[in-house]
């Protein structure tokens, strides 16, 4: 590899790694501990409930769909799944409100269906080794292109970690 771009397959393509400065955001979502397996069933149950409390609450997302995971522990993780927004009202139902933290964040772009995520933070996960860096327990996923395109080849989604 040079420098901080990665080589992967046709199959798993994934934009370089790069090292950004990312401003904090507020994510309102539906937050549960979730098993791998049972990802699709949240996120299917989960993004239409949020775009739902948020349209009934005025609220506008600032972006798309986001999945933030955290405390993994035998392939089960804390994740909330919602929208970045601007200002949340103080009480938002069963919704919960989390901060995306700002500051230095590795940031990398998998194009394709989900099933080929795990090369792509293989990749990533060598990218930290090689720095001799601690991947951070806590992550999201932006998914800038997903279920609605015609074709899962076309799917785009951003994996960031925050360094800080």
């Amino acid at each position: 590899m040079n420098g901080s771009a990665l080589q992967t397959t046709a199959h798993q393509p994934m934009d370089a790694v790069e090292t950004i400065t990312l401003e904090p955001r507020v994510l309102v979502g539906q937050r549960q501990r979730v098993a791998v397996s049972e990802l699709g069933d949240f996120f299917a149950r989960a993004i239409p409930a949020v775009a739902g409390e948020l349209a009934r609450a005025g609220v506008h997302p600032l972006g798309p769909p986001i999945a933030m995971y955290q405390h993994e522990q035998g392939h089960r993780f804390d994740v909330t799944v919602g929208f970045p927004v601007g200002e949340v009202p103080e009480f938002f139902g069963d919704l919960v409100r989390e901060v995306l933290p700002g500051g230095p964040a590795v940031r990398a772009v998998h194009v394709g269906p989900y099933e080929t995520l795990p090369a792509a933070y293989g990749e990533l996960g060598h990218w930290f080794a090689q720095r001799t860096l601690k991947v951070p327990e806590m992550m999201w996923e932006e998914y800038l292109v997903g279920p609605g395109a015609a074709d899962e080849s076309a799917y785009r989604t951003e994996i960031v970690y925050p360094l800080s």
